[in-house]
């Protein structure tokens, strides 16, 4: 990461305002090198770290954001999809443009994506990769323990990461602890690694009380 461009004097305007747990998760993410963010469905993990991405991107404090997550969604991976890597990938970037787009005007986004300033990978590709700029990891839950320990030794002196998941949503049988509870138990160990748990629901209501109903409160 970069010092903030200082020309750039006031703060973003987005589309979307965060919440007071929201800018603390933003303040956390601004503050250290890696951050978990866990939370039930429609808390709104990803859109924190789509405008945090935005931040980054606007501010020139990041060349590159890098999106990444388990290549196995209820049972199916990503080789059953057509076409080459990124045709391939795009598919898991969808519901991270969505957040961006929530945040920022839709033809800025796509430039971003198209300038390949935002960029989705599959896991196995940033295990050989540094992170000197953002990574996001998303549907964390989803992946080993393994891959997260592989993932979080890429991290680059300038680098950040986030890693965001929910463990009520996991798509994957794991045998013992998965990535996401791996990362939540580095929390407990190493002061410099964050965990905030996001509570809020922004979603239907009615969302909220399914939930409270399949996993209790």
């Amino acid at each position: 990461m970069k010092e903030p461009n200082r020309e750039r004097k006031n703060d973003i305007k987005y589309k979307l305002q965060l919440n007071d747990e929201q800018k603390e998760a933003k303040r956390l993410i601004r503050e250290n090198q890696i951050v978990v963010i866990t939370g039930r469905a429609g808390c709104g993990k990803s859109l924190v770290s789509a405008q945090c991405a935005l931040d980054f991107l606007f501010k020139k404090e990041c060349d590159k954001v890098f999106v990444t997550r388990a290549t196995i969604e209820v049972g199916n991976s990503m080789g059953f999809l057509p076409g080459a890597l990124e045709d391939k990938f795009n598919p898991y970037l969808e519901a991270f443009m969505e957040n961006l787009i929530k945040c920022h005007e839709k033809l800025k986004v796509e430039e971003l994506v198209a300038e390949k300033k935002i960029l989705a990978y599959p896991v196995q590709f940033i295990r050989g990769k540094t992170v000197d700029d953002l990574l996001i990891v998303e549907e964390a839950q989803n992946l080993s323990k393994a891959e997260m320990l592989a993932i979080l030794t890429r991290l680059g002196k300038t680098g950040k990461i986030i890693i965001n998941g929910d463990n009520e949503q996991t798509d994957i049988s794991t045998h013992g602890m998965n990535g996401l509870s791996y990362a939540i138990e580095l929390s407990k160990k190493l002061e410099e690694v964050k965990w905030i748990k996001l509570k809020e629901n922004h979603r239907s209501d009615l969302v909220g009380k399914i939930l409270e109903l399949e996993y209790g409160k």
